[in-house]
């Protein structure tokens, strides 16, 4: 007996060690607080392992085992200052944080945000953003909704894009029943959030304005925001440089919320799945131009678009928004989005950022070269695995916030 568990502490011991060297030697050169970042990925690294293997053996997602071992998201103390209340806007679950107002400040309109967490459009959840969330409306003094929508791939496309827009409107609709402005409203999300609050700005946008108050901002914190192009700079260094998201998961995210089938990940980031529409107009809004200045624009030819039905969506602008037509992204609100050097969605990002201004949208492209995705956040569940960086962000996007609804 003693012998047996002197082999799996042996094992174990020698698992980390391959763990850590791994970890150190796929980070990005750019990041700060090093060690700390090796120690992360390696805890990363480890669940990640642990999670394949479950699918893999056919036990279930990833998302059930990690409920099911008691993994849990650090909540928000409480707190005099806010109030937290549950609740359902036309059938879709949502969590309302009101702060305080301030002393003094009588009968004056609240501002609101509507926040959508990221995941993947697989994972996450209203409580596991309890503490994000809770530190927005404190620190930006606007009552914030977070929503709960429904999970891929259980619920694919459109679901819980459908389920934003519904509990976005119903806020639009409401707002005075909580004591906020209906024209003083924005949406924010992060990661898949970030594509769903540009998917719902998009949305009202075009086809609600005259049955909703318009949008007053849009906050993209590191957005997901296109299928089409998995060969772009940021997604290539992906396969090898990261720290949380490696190019294959994130492609898997896009599929699981499209259709759920994972033969395609490998298709998906050869780009042999849009090959036929590498010369479309689609692709000239995912331009290289966008990234780097001294790449030429490309010209589009008249390509015959037909993709398999299950496959249709990849160009819907509510899937993936950086397929939206330039008239579409004209009269969007003012807009943040945040970006991260060594994150493999930082080209979506840039490329989104630099359409919209072109389409006369006034943008702000905050740009963090050492950051990394998901660090805005990541003691959410890891409450040691605070960044400076990720501090920073979240200064910085309350700081406009504040400023701009």
């Amino acid at each position: 007996m003693m012998g047996a568990c002197k082999t799996v502490t042996l094992l174990t011991a020698v698992t980390a060690a391959a763990l850590a060297v791994y970890a150190y030697s796929s980070l990005p050169s750019a990041v700060t607080e090093p060690g700390k970042v090796v120690m992360f990925k390696a805890v990363f690294l480890t669940f990640s392992l642990i999670g394949s293997t479950y699918e893999k053996m056919g036990f279930g997602e990833r998302a059930d085992l990690f409920r099911k071992i008691g993994i849990k998201p650090a909540f928000l103390e409480s707190d005099s200052n806010l109030e937290v209340t549950d609740s359902s806007f036309s059938g879709v679950q949502v969590r309302i944080y009101k702060p305080q107002l301030q002393k003094g400040v009588i009968g004056s309109k609240r501002t609101g945000l509507v926040f959508f967490h990221g995941g993947g459009w697989v994972l996450g959840s209203v409580h596991a953003y309890d503490l994000l969330v809770g530190r927005l409306a404190l620190g930006t003094g606007a009552v914030v909704v977070s929503v709960e929508y429904r999970l891929a791939p259980k619920h694919k496309f459109p679901i819980p894009f459908e389920d934003c827009l519904t509990a976005t409107q119903h806020f639009l609709q409401h707002a005075s029943e909580y004591g906020v402005d209906p024209t003083r409203i924005g949406v924010a999300g992060d990661s898949s959030g970030g594509n769903l609050a540009a998917a719902v700005a998009l949305r009202l946008n075009k086809d609600d304005k005259k049955k909703f108050p318009p949008l007053k901002l849009q906050t993209l914190i590191y957005p997901a925001l296109q299928a089409l192009d998995f060969q772009t700079p940021s997604y290539v260094r992906g396969h090898s440089l990261y720290v949380n998201l490696p190019a294959k998961l994130m492609i898997g995210f896009w599929v699981k919320y499209l259709n759920n089938n994972m033969s395609l990940v490998d298709t998906f980031a050869n780009n042999e799945h849009t090959a036929a529409l590498m010369k479309s107009h689609f692709a000239s809004y995912v331009d290289r131009h966008f990234l780097d200045d001294s790449v030429p624009r490309l010209v589009p030819e008249d390509v015959s678009v037909d993709l398999p039905d299950d496959m249709k969506d990849l160009l819907n602008p509510y899937y993936s928004p950086l397929m939206a037509e330039d008239a579409d992204l004209s009269g969007l609100p003012n807009t943040y989005v945040t970006v991260c050097g060594t994150d493999v969605l930082r080209d979506d990002g840039i490329m989104y950022a630099r359409r919209l201004e072109m389409a006369g949208v006034q943008v702000r492209l905050a740009s963090y070269p050492s950051g990394f995705h998901g660090v805005m956040s990541m003691d959410l569940a890891l409450k040691h695995f605070e960044f400076e960086v990720g501090k920073q962000m979240l200064q910085d996007l309350v700081t406009y916030v504040r400023e701009l609804l």
